[in-house]
C-alpha cells in the first residue's frame, strides 16, 4: 500500500513559535499532521547518542514514520515538526535522502528570549537543576552542564543551522519566519505559510487560541508534582484535552515572566552578536533588535 510521505516539515526552532504553526496548519481542510507533532525521526540516533535528557517521543525506523501518515486521505500538504531538527549538523541530509522534494519551515526567535524561555520550561519541569546564570557562564561542574548549555545558549546560534537547510535544499524550498512576525502579524503569516504550501491561502483559521504560553505552579508542591515525567505521562493518557486545560488552568498561573539580569543579557550578547550578524546577510532581514543592550535602548 502506497503511503503519502510528509511534503513538508517544521524544522524548528524550539520555544519560537513552532506549536502555533502546528495547530494552525491542522485546522486547514487541506493539510495532514502527524499525531504527535515532534516525531524526531530524523534526529532520533542523536538524541540517544547524547543521551539527552528529554523523554521525547521517537520514531526509529522507516516502517514506524510511514505509519504516521498511513491515514492521509485526500490532503494535498503532509507534515510533522520535530524542533530537533535544527541544531543537528546532519540532519538536513538525512531529510533529503529520505525526502528529497520536501519543503522545509523554520521559525527563529530572538536567541537571548529563546533560550530563557527554553530553560524556564524546562525547570519548570523539572529537567534542570542549576541556575540560568550558572549555565550561561559555565561556572558548573554537573555532569549535564554541557547538554544545559547547548540545549539554552547553543541552539540560538543560527545561522550554520539556517546555512545547512538552505545548502542542502535551495533558498527557494525554506520559508523562513521569525516568531514576532507570527505574533504581529499572524493571519498574513499564516496565508504566506499556506500559499507556501500550495493550499487554498484564502482559508481563515481560528487565532484567538494562544498556544504553549508561559506558566507557572502555583505552589511547591505542585511544582515538585508536574516535575514527575511519570505523572505527566499518566495524566496525558487519562484525561481528554478539555479536561487537562482545566486541570492546568487551576494548577497554573500566568504570572510574571522572570527577565534576564542585565549582566547575563549583556554576556548572551557578547556570544550571538557575531552570529546575528552573519545570519542578517543570510536571509535578508534586520535583526539588530535582537542584541541591543538595555543601555542603548
Amino acid at each position: 500500500m502506497y503511503v503519502m510521505l510528509p511534503n513538508f516539515i517544521i524544522a524548528g526552532a524550539p520555544k519560537a513559535g513552532t506549536t502555533s504553526l502546528y495547530y494552525y496548519l491542522s485546522a486547514h481542510p487541506q493539510v495532514f499532521m502527524s499525531t504527535p507533532k515532534e516525531v524526531n525521526f530524523f534526529s532520533s540516533e542523536e538524541i540517544e547518542s547524547q543521551s539527552l535528557y528529554y523523554n521525547d517521543f521517537k520514531v526509529k525506523s522507516r516502517s514506524e514514520y510511514e505509519k504516521l501518515f498511513d491515514t492521509v486521505t485526500n490532503e494535498k500538504a503532509v507534515g510533522e515538526g520535530s524542533v530537533s531538527y535544527l541544531f543537528y549538523p546532519d540532519t538536513p541530509l538525512k531529510i533529503k535522502g529520505c525526502l528529497p522534494e520536501i519543503k522545509i519551515i523554520i521559525m527563529l526567535r530572538d536567541p537571548l528570549s529563546r533560550g530563557f524561555s527554553h530553560y524556564l520550561m524546562d525547570h519548570r519541569l523539572g529537567l534542570v537543576d542549576l541556575s540560568y546564570d550558572v549555565i550561561v557562564r559555565q561556572d558548573s561542574e554537573h555532569e549535564k552542564q554541557h547538554l544545559y548549555y547547548q540545549q539554552y545558549v547553543e541552539l540560538g546560534l543560527y545561522y550554520k543551522q539556517v546555512k545547512r537547510y538552505f545548502d542542502a535544499f535551495g533558498r527557494e524550498s525554506v520559508k523562513i519566519y521569525l516568531q514576532e512576525d507570527l505574533q504581529n502579524n499572524t493571519e498574513k503569516v499564516i496565508h504566506d505559510l499556506y500559499a507556501f504550501l500550495g493550499i487554498d491561502h484564502s482559508y481563515n483559521p481560528d487565532l484567538s487560541g494562544k498556544h504553549n504560553v508561559f506558566s507557572m505552579p502555583k505552589n511547591k508542591l505542585i511544582h515538585k508534582l508536574y516535575a514527575v515525567h511519570t505523572i505527566r505521562r499518566l495524566s496525558s493518557k487519562l484525561f481528554p484535552e478539555r479536561l487537562k486545560k482545566t486541570i492546568k488552568n487551576l494548577l497554573f498561573e500566568r504570572g510574571c515572566k522572570p527577565v534576564l539580569s542585565t549582566e547575563i543579557r549583556d554576556c548572551l550578547i557578547d556570544i550571538y552578536s557575531e552570529d546575528v550578524q552573519m545570519l542578517e546577510k543570510l536571509i535578508g532581514r534586520d535583526l539588530s533588535s535582537w542584541c541591543q543592550r538595555k543601555h542603548d535602548e
